[in-house]
């Protein structure tokens, strides 16, 4: 952008005053109360529900002690009150902080202090997990039913505007604890409106797969109700089960889907033809198999492909690529930047560099996050001033990431500055999980890598024992599982006794061995009847293994639930009837087995 074209600047309005979120969704929900806004299973909520509700729960959230600009934590699963939390902590004026219950108390209790939470939404079934991490106060959805009742529909007068926090998402953090990125109102908007590389209709159904504690949610959620469309709610066994998935598109009638490039990989290499009904899907969070693409566009392709590049710090989507069969696919760029956004190439000096040349890339426009909650150090490191922008105070992200433009004018990926990575779409600090496995009182020393095999990627973890300790791998595991979410858990640990090093004394990631995964275990037993040898051959393929014992741990043995979308469907095809909730609940081969056929048995 070094001659101030429009080229890297995707059509930003000038606007200073970007609305909120939940002004949109309001605006919708007086335009049209009874159309469909949420659909979980058998369950609908109307907009006009959801705008009374959340009105409702907004009024008790104020009552309880919520103030304009205090972070709410919400631990719900997903589905209509989720919606109707998240919508009512926007109208009482604070920020959202999404809980997963299902991380270790410990991570949960370092969030919910460090974000100073006020008050804490959840459900009696949820909040023994998560009342024993904080001292907030609770508002349990399920006892509250008569006090919500009794709230004016009508949300509380809170002056809240396009500047004020509307979220927080916590990610790795490469001092070996979390930070959480503070998203503002007009960075959602700014998301939304106009949107380019999706451009949604309201009669639109969109998927809502991820998990709100990750931020392609924000899209899922805010953008099908800001458009008057309809968010359907697709659980975990669902998204991670090639056939399943398509029948539920096709079932729901879903028009929009948003999938991180790992599972986009393995359901193309199982069903290429699943995503035939769409109009559009947005892939992206980490380098994507050109193989896999070319499949998709071979048979019965989406209307529209679009591969999506965005950091957290850029509220999801800073960069879109209409993907098309003239592409060629060697590589699959990131494209140019969505609405309301610009992207500069630069150097270590800050200038711009030419075209084919690599550079650091910088994010600019609305969507930029506020910053790093209480972190004004790395706030600043990451957060400078933006030197292209027409009003001041506007700021750049920097990326970490290493691009080039093409002479097209696209971006395309090439790498990174640091050490993170990314996994399944989460992106991960390796220094993270090196300082809880040193934690371990037999560790020394520890070493974190993502090793890649084509389509995808594992973390091993490297462990040089203190004098006289010999750490068990499993039980460093399940150390680390202790403490960290389960996407941050080495599929290995391997002890050694060094590490190499390369010449200039540092430590050689690229010459660290390969863990040895299942094929030395002395607890090995052998199949022992026709669906076993089924379930081990495919197993043994998938994980890239020599041999699979029946009792063996698919998770432990380096499986996750990418991997596991590969499982199921070949275990089907070949006649053995197993679902990835099956698979992520039994996790040996043998309960699998004895579970299929138990079933078939009826």
């Amino acid at each position: 952008m070094s001659d101030g074209t429009p080229e890297w600047s995707a059509g930003q309005e000038e606007q200073r005053d970007w609305p909120c979120v939940h002004e949109l969704v309001g605006e919708r929900a007086r335009s049209a109360p009874e159309a469909v806004a949420v659909v979980a299973g058998p369950k609908t909520m109307t907009y006009g529900q959801l705008d009374d509700r959340s009105g409702r729960l907004a009024n008790l959230l104020v009552d309880a002690g919520v103030r304009r600009g205090d972070v709410v934590a919400v631990c719900l699963p997903r589905g209509p009150e989720l919606v109707t939390a998240l919508l009512a902590v926007a109208r009482a004026g604070g920020a959202y902080l999404p809980l997963d219950p299902g991380y270790p108390t410990e991570r949960l209790g370092f969030m919910l202090a460090d974000a100073d939470v006020s008050v804490c939404v959840t459900r009696s079934s949820l909040a023994g997990k998560v009342r024993g991490a904080t001292g907030a106060a609770f508002l349990v959805l399920d006892e509250q039913e008569q006090a919500l009742a009794a709230r004016p529909a009508e949300p509380p007068a809170v002056p809240v505007g396009g500047r004020d926090a509307a979220y927080v998402i916590y990610t790795s953090g490469s001092t070996g604890r979390p930070k959480g990125t503070v998203i503002e109102h007009r960075s959602i908007t700014a998301l939304l409106r106009g949107a380019d590389y999706i451009p949604l209709r309201d009669d639109d159904v969109v998927a809502q797969g991820a998990d709100a504690t990750f931020d392609a949610a924000t899209f899922e959620i805010w953008a099908p109700l800001a458009a008057g469309a309809r968010m359907v709610v697709v659980d975990k066994d669902t998204m991670l089960d090639p056939k399943a998935l398509t029948e539920a598109l096709t079932t729901y009638g879903v028009s929009t889907l948003v999938l991180t490039t790992a599972v986009f990989n393995q359901v193309v290499a199982v069903r290429p033809d699943a995503f035939a009904s769409l109009r559009h899907l947005l892939f992206g969070g980490e380098a994507v198999h050109p193989d896999r693409v070319a499949q998709a566009l071979a048979g019965s392709p989406p209307q529209r492909l679009v591969h999506s590049y965005g950091p957290t710090e850029t509220t999801t989507f800073a960069t879109w690529h209409l993907v098309s069969r003239a592409d060629g696919h060697r590589t699959v760029p990131i494209g140019r930047p969505v609405v309301n956004t610009s992207v500069h190439v630069l150097d270590d000096r800050l200038s711009e560099v030419p075209a084919g040349v690599t550079g650091e890339l910088f994010i600019g426009g609305p969507g930029v996050a506020r910053g790093y909650l209480a972190r004004p150090g790395l706030t600043a490191e990451r957060f400078l001033p933006d030197p292209f922008a027409t009003a001041p105070g506007e700021r750049l992200y920097r990326t970490g990431d290493l691009v080039r433009r093409s002479p097209a004018g696209t971006l395309e990926y090439v790498g990174r500055i640091d050490r993170q990575v990314k996994v399944r779409g989460f992106r991960i600090e390796p220094n993270e999980i090196e300082l809880v496995l040193q934690q371990h009182p037999d560790v020394d020393a520890a070493v974190v890598v993502a090793r890649d095999d084509g389509d995808h990627k594992r973390l091993v973890g490297y462990v040089r024992p203190l004098p006289g300790h010999r750490p068990d791998p499993a039980a460093l595991r399940d150390f680390a599982a202790e403490r960290l979410p389960d996407f941050m858990v080495p599929a290995a640990v391997v002890p050694l006794d060094g590490f190499p090093l390369t010449p200039s004394g540092k430590v050689d990631r690229a010459a660290l061995p390969a863990p040895q995964l299942g094929a030395d275990s002395e607890d090995y037993v052998a199949p022992r009847t026709d669906d076993e040898r089924v379930l081990a051959t495919i197993w043994a393929e998938v994980l890239d293994l020599d041999r699979v014992g029946v009792t063996d741990n698919f998770y432990e043995l380096g499986g996750d639930s990418v991997l596991g979308i590969k499982v199921v469907a070949e275990a089907r095809a070949a006649g053995v009837a197993i679902s990835a909730k099956s698979l992520f609940r039994l996790q040996t081969i043998a309960a699998l087995s004895a579970a299929a056929h138990a079933a078939a048995a009826g």
